[in-house]
């Protein structure tokens, strides 16, 4: 077994790594023992999780988009009791949702009846300015279309971006790092239409594409945290 970047799936037999009664330990050992998901999968959900649920000051629905099996939306209602409740959405639900949502259930029973999953376009489910909007990995242009559907609403939000597009953008050829490029420029963004803007990261050896956005509306600034 690999570190906690590993893409092998967590089986039985990896239980002992989660020894723990935190919150990634339980978890850990629940997704274990239905033996489906990647190990990465988990701490990229997890620390993501965290550092969102440290820099919010308020709870509301929160809104998980391209969601995979919905772990982060999970994680973040186990971390945090201000969140309410959530909805997972992914245009093509993994056929092992279920079994990670109920396995997670089983090791958190405060789960139960707060979480739906829709499988729909991102932009089939509306969302309202006192939801978060998440995503863990949305690949390419889809990070950009869940920030721009967050901002519709005037959302809180929070992305993990990855498979950054630059091919074809002849400017980022001499730049050391394209995808943080692209990142500045979403951030950017963002304070241009108002938002305000931290850039964090989740540990490299989780994924090295670990660049964490979040921003929050001006008008909520004052009730959002500012450290992780």
């Amino acid at each position: 077994m690999h570190g906690v970047g590993s893409r092998n799936k967590l089986t039985p037999s990896h239980a002992r790594l989660y020894p723990g009664d935190d919150v990634v330990d339980v978890a850990g050992r629940a997704l274990c023992a239905v033996h489906c998901l990647p190990r990465k999968e988990l701490h990229e959900a997890y620390e993501m999780a965290r550092r969102v649920s440290a820099r919010s000051a308020r709870g509301g629905r929160v809104v998980d988009l391209c969601c995979g099996q919905g772990l982060l939306a999970q994680l973040l209602l186990v971390l945090d009791e201000r969140f309410t409740h959530a909805v997972a959405v992914d245009r093509r639900l993994p056929a092992n949702h279920g079994v990670v949502h109920a396995a997670l259930v089983g090791a958190f029973p405060s789960l139960a009846g707060r979480v739906a999953f829709v499988q729909a376009r991102l932009d089939a489910v509306a969302v309202d300015a006192n939801d978060i909007v998440v995503s863990c990995h949305a690949c390419g242009a889809l990070t950009d279309d869940i920030l721009a559907h967050a901002v519709d609403a005037d959302a809180r939000v929070a992305v993990l971006p990855c498979c950054h597009r630059t091919r074809a953008r002849d400017d980022l050829r001499d730049h050391d790092d394209p995808a943080a490029v692209i990142d500045a420029e979403r951030a950017q963004r963002l304070r241009a239409l108002g938002y305000a803007v931290v850039v964090d990261a989740i540990p490299a050896a989780v994924s090295p594409k670990n660049r964490l956005l979040v921003g929050w509306p001006a008008g909520v600034a004052a009730v959002f945290g500012t450290s992780a």
